[in-house]
């Protein structure tokens, strides 16, 4: 499993999430928090936090695909970062944080498009109402919100304005034929990484007290622990029985 750093730029932006569990709650100017999969800072940075474990089979790439096609942000302003352990990060058809079964694009899909779209239309209301302007008149591309007469604000500009904004329902998601990032090739998010040696895997994670377990097993089928000698071990340095 790749774990990435922490990615901490700045604490001050747009931050939301959709949940099948929760409803979307409030926001202040400085945040926007009703769970937790898009984090938009103020220099335009676009974090995402995916809710799978990546093991090879691609879905730092493929679900961050999902929000970002219906956010409209830029490709290259994205960062994934795991998910915590909790409850908003749950498999949306289990009762439990779940990677496997090749669930991971086809059970997210709904819920990380909602997300994105959500995520683009509050952006859009900020813009709208800085320009005091029909927010009909005006759409998301790449990272900005574009107005009829042209005017741009970018991401990072609405950013906190963009969480005052109230949480918008039944929110539409594209139509196939407007993709233009999903069914499109794309390098892997974490390929980089992996090549230059600088990730971090949960076997590179080290605390304070760390120790790693040894299990004996039987030699034989149905076979029962009778007695334990560690008099050959114990001089091993670091060896705790």
């Amino acid at each position: 499993m790749l774990v990435s750093r922490e990615n901490a730029r700045s604490r001050h932006g747009l931050f939301l999430g959709v949940s099948i569990y929760a409803d979307a709650g409030g926001g202040s100017a400085a945040a926007f928090r009703p769970n937790a999969f898009i984090r938009i800072t103020m220099d335009g940075s676009v974090t995402l936090t995916i809710p799978k474990s990546e093991m090879g089979q691609g879905v730092y790439t493929a679900l961050p695909m999902l929000i970002a096609e219906e956010l409209e942000c830029s490709w290259e302003s994205i960062t994934v970062e795991p998910s915590p352990a909790a409850p908003e990060y749950y498999h949306p058809l289990r009762p439990m944080m779940n990677t496997g079964g090749s669930s991971s694009t086809w059970s997210e899909w709904d819920r990380l498009s909602l997300a994105g779209a959500t995520a683009r239309e509050m952006l859009i209301a900020a813009a709208a109402e800085t320009w005091k302007v029909d927010k009909k008149s005006c759409r998301a591309e790449n990272g900005f919100v574009i107005a009829q007469d042209n005017r741009r604000l970018s991401f990072g500009e609405l950013a906190a304005k963009a969480a005052t904004m109230p949480v918008p329902k039944n929110v539409r998601v594209k139509d196939p034929s407007a993709w233009k990032i999903l069914g499109k090739p794309r390098v892997c998010i974490d390929a980089p990484v992996k090549a230059n040696g600088s990730a971090t895997y949960g076997i590179d994670f080290h605390i304070p007290g760390l120790l790693t377990a040894v299990i004996a097993r039987s030699p034989y089928f149905g076979g029962k622990l009778k007695k334990v000698d560690t008099t050959k071990a114990r001089p091993s340095p670091g060896l705790k029985t």
